[in-house]
């Protein structure tokens, strides 16, 4: 499904940012330039109010984006053109004529506050983007001090401005729309989220380690957590000795009362998690999230699954669904494989089910070209970003869904 409401979401925003500026009076008349720059800058701050909304997990947004991956990645994909368009705006600021400048304190301030944003802006995205080098306690704190910066760019947004922001007019009413729900997002995201909006709580009712690197939880809730098979949960783990930032983890089994995930081991936190992690300890849930939806997908079904990209396909196969489901299940080395006698068991007892297993040590890597697909086939896709992108790029449909959990 493709996202088509997001997409037009940010069309018309940025669109109508644009229009508005363009036809905007200014207090006086202004050099082209400065016309220019003041559009441009209209942009980044826009842009910069759909990066702090589309942080907040909204599950209306979710569902307009189709999953919170897409979602995520046109929050990078603004972040880099807000960016772009401070710097930008701060070169074209720079051309302009002395002589067309309003010489007052209060604006030489807001200048100077304004180039102070944007170097604090330049800064702290170019870190963020550097996210695979840091431990995610890191960057969560990087994602938090761009409010700062993002407080300073909207002072200079109205007291820089050669355009009366503080009358009513319809770019002023934009202007303070965006800015303020775009403030108040991400005052939410830095500040509330983590300690006030995870609904669902309980603790750790059993432990299973299934090989050297991963771990099976069942978390017990108090209260029931309605999901659908292939969504997943943001949970957060109070113990001591384990990192509290809420992480990501698919659904892989149980009934919304007892919910099960399977962790494997691929950073700082998943580590504390194998290592350390003990029962009873409580927990809080955030959740479902995901667009993974086989019920409404063909009753002939293509999966496609990597490593513990496996567990979004579990919980449907509990289910016991009718559907002719063919199953491709690479892992590089058997120490990587996880629920095998559980797939081949299944296999074994539905005949409307087959698992073909891919250990690339030993064979190559499963692509559309080894594939006969039959027509009306609905394909579902969960694993790393690469393995993702390589499937994606080569699909023989449309019908296409997939999960990577990319949100760094």
């Amino acid at each position: 499904m493709k996202a088509y409401k997001g997409l037009l979401l940010i069309f018309l925003t940025m669109g109508s940012s644009v229009f508005l500026w363009y036809f905007a009076t200014p207090i006086a008349p202004i050099h082209p330039l400065s016309k220019l720059g003041h559009i441009i800058g209209g942009l980044a701050i826009t842009g910069l109010f759909l990066v702090f909304l589309f942080a907040t997990k909204n599950k209306l947004l979710e569902r307009w984006f189709n999953g919170l991956a897409r979602l995520y990645f046109y929050h990078k994909v603004l972040a880099i053109f807000s960016l772009g368009f401070i710097i930008i705006h701060g070169q074209l600021q720079k051309m302009v004529p002395d002589e067309e400048l309003p010489q007052t304190s209060l604006h030489e301030w807001a200048k100077e506050l304004g180039e102070l944003a944007q170097y604090g802006f330049i800064i702290l995205i170019v870190l963020a983007f550097l996210a695979k080098f840091l431990k995610y306690e890191h960057w969560r704190w990087l994602h938090r001090l761009l409010l700062l910066p993002y407080t300073v760019g909207i002072y200079h947004t109205y007291f820089s401005s050669q355009y009366d922001l503080l009358q009513p007019s319809a770019i002023a009413i934009f202007t303070a729309l965006t800015t303020t729900i775009g403030f108040m997002s991400a005052l939410y995201m830095m500040t509330m989220y983590q300690d006030m909006f995870f609904p669902y709580s309980g603790s750790i009712s059993n432990i299973q380690k299934l090989n050297s690197h991963v771990i099976e939880l069942e978390l017990t809730l108090t209260k029931k957590l309605h999901y659908r098979p292939g969504q997943f949960l943001f949970i957060k783990i109070f113990q001591e000795g384990i990192e509290k930032a809420p992480h990501p983890f698919s659904i892989s089994g149980g009934d919304g009362e007892k919910i099960i995930v399977t962790i494997k081991t691929v950073g700082d936190f998943t580590r504390q998690v194998y290592d350390h992690i003990q029962m009873n300890t409580p927990v809080a849930v955030d959740g479902p999230f995901g667009h993974f939806n086989f019920d409404k997908g063909a009753n002939q079904q293509l999966w496609i699954a990597a490593g513990i990209g496996i567990t979004p396909f579990l919980a449907y196969l509990q289910t016991k669904p009718e559907k002719k489901i063919d199953l491709y299940y690479s892992f590089h080395g058997l120490d990587n494989i996880v629920y095998k006698d559980f797939l081949q068991n299944y296999a074994q007892t539905n005949d409307h089910f087959t698992v073909t297993f891919i250990d690339t040590t030993q064979e190559d890597r499963l692509s559309f070209d080894h594939l006969t697909i039959p027509k009306q086939t609905s394909i579902y896709i969960c694993g790393p970003e690469k393995m993702i992108k390589q499937f994606k790029s080569s699909a023989p449909t449309s019908k296409i869904e997939w999960e990577g959990f990319i949100f760094r």
